[in-house]
């Protein structure tokens, strides 16, 4: 009976640890030896690699980083439009000092951030190449549905396929591999 009680303890704090791990989504970053990142901040980085059309890796607090563009989703690498969102994403940040400023994470540590180089807002530069959608599960900001709503108009970018995609709705009928 007591070695039951103890067999149950120590799966209920193997339990316990490992949904607080999952919970956090920072095992990774630790494992990496890197700290946590508050979950808000500011900070002038370099991007040093681009991930997809709204993420990119960036030298940040003592290692690098995947940091998620705010406000937007781009299409995912293979879904239409996915490479040509990269590349525009790399042609505006890559080896360019970028300021971001950020206000939460998300379930992996990546800071959601408003990101802007030289003056411009990325996320909203992204929108109006044509290469990203608002998120507007997360964004409900006037300016960016104007932008898009132009660059639908002109048929730039992913708006020129009759019937694009939104990457939310691609995610769920494409398990990753």
């Amino acid at each position: 009976m007591r070695a039951l009680r103890h067999f149950t303890s120590f799966v209920l704090m193997v339990l316990a640890v490992s949904s607080s791990c999952a919970a956090s989504g920072c095992a990774d970053e630790e494992r990496r030896g890197l700290l946590r990142l508050p979950h808000s901040g500011q900070a002038e980085v370099l991007a040093v690699g681009v991930v997809d059309g709204d993420t990119f890796v960036a030298d940040l607090e003592g290692g690098r980083r995947r940091i998620r563009l705010a406000r937007i989703d781009a299409p995912e690498k293979r879904q239409a439009f996915g490479q040509r969102a990269e590349q525009a994403l790399r042609d505006l940040v890559w080896k360019r000092r970028v300021q971001i400023s950020w206000a939460r994470l998300d379930r992996n540590c990546r800071p959601i951030a408003d990101v802007r180089t030289d003056g411009v807002d990325v996320s909203e530069a992204m929108v109006r190449k044509g290469m990203a959608w608002q998120y507007t599960a997360f964004s409900q900001d006037p300016r960016l549905t104007a932008i898009e709503q132009q660059a639908r108009s002109g048929h730039v970018g992913l708006w020129s396929d009759p019937d694009p995609t939104p990457p939310w709705e691609w995610r769920r009928g494409h398990a990753k591999l």
